[in-house]
């Protein structure tokens, strides 16, 4: 089956306790949960090509696997729910009972990217969902003093915005923060030769996800962030096979992190770190470099 001839996904909407939760499933086969980034939705690998992950689609071959997709609860997606999640373990259980209710328990992988990696992990020593494999790009089992005290900044320049009447330029300010955190020094160099372009690049980021929805924007800095600085997991707790990538750029999960929880999982099936310029972005900009190696561990 090509990706040509897969239908397009069908999208299902799953109660949870206090709202809904959006999920698409593509393509057919044994059972494949995809999680993305922070900002992420469900339409990250789409049967016309124009996922915001579609480069993913060559390792996670909707030909070959059924492929689920959601909506973060309380994300830029279209799910909703009353209380949102504070934490990692919330998240990965509104997840978990939206896949529930659908009747899909047994999964052949989880592919977590980012703050996806950290719901995969949750996900995986949870076990109310069955799990045969553990694939994470850019995650680990807990956060560098850098990647909170970027965060850190991130809300405050969200307070700042608030206490001078410009919520919308706060909210913009700490999301061109998080994307020159996502980014390498050096990749930005070679991609902006005008630096003034540069700045350009990540205040327009900044003002697009504001344009998308601001109380939205905001939960990314002051209920996603938070989570994602509190979370910490003990390695022991993933006994299914585990396959790590990451990137010698990534500031935000740095290789040296990726080697200490590798070396303390119980079944670790790798820790390959990828050359790339796009540091902590190099989960969605450099799939093809990682694509043969995910799609082997998917297969095997």
């Amino acid at each position: 089956m090509t990706q040509a001839s897969i239908a397009p996904a069908v999208t299902h909407r799953c109660p949870v306790p206090g709202g809904v939760l959006y999920v698409n499933e593509l393509g057919d086969g044994p059972l494949v949960l995809v999680l993305g980034g922070i900002s992420g939705d469900r339409d990250a690998i789409t049967a016309s090509g124009d996922g915001w992950w579609q480069g993913l689609a060559e390792a996670v071959n909707p030909g070959k696997f059924k492929v689920i997709t959601v909506d973060y609860a309380g994300g830029n997606g279209a799910s909703d729910v009353d209380a949102l999640p504070t934490t990692i373990a919330e998240q990965a259980a509104y997840i978990s009972t939206a896949l529930q209710e659908l009747d899909w328990i047994e999964f052949h992988a989880v592919v977590g990217g980012s703050y996806g990696g950290l719901v995969a992990l949750e996900l995986a020593q949870d076990k109310r969902l069955q799990f045969e494999r553990v694939a994470v790009i850019g995650a680990a089992h807990r956060p560098t003093a850098q990647a909170v005290m970027l965060r850190a900044l991130q809300r405050e320049f969200v307070r700042l915005g608030d206490a001078a009447g410009q919520p919308e330029r706060g909210a913009q300010l700490a999301r061109a923060l998080a994307m020159l955190s996502y980014r390498s020094a050096d990749g930005m160099d070679k991609y902006y030769p005008n630096p003034k372009d540069a700045v350009a690049y990540i205040e327009s980021r900044g003002l697009r996800t504001v344009e998308r929805s601001l109380p939205r924007a905001r939960q990314l800095f002051e209920i996603f962030g938070p989570a994602l600085d509190d979370y910490r997991i003990e390695p022991y707790h993933i006994e299914q096979p585990t396959l790590l990538i990451g990137f010698d750029s990534d500031q935000l999960v740095p290789p040296s992190l990726l080697h200490e929880f590798h070396a303390a999982l119980p079944d670790g099936r790798g820790c390959h770190i990828l050359p790339s310029t796009y540091g902590h972005d190099g989960f969605i900009k450099n799939t093809a470099d990682y694509a043969t190696v995910l799609a082997h561990f998917l297969e095997c």
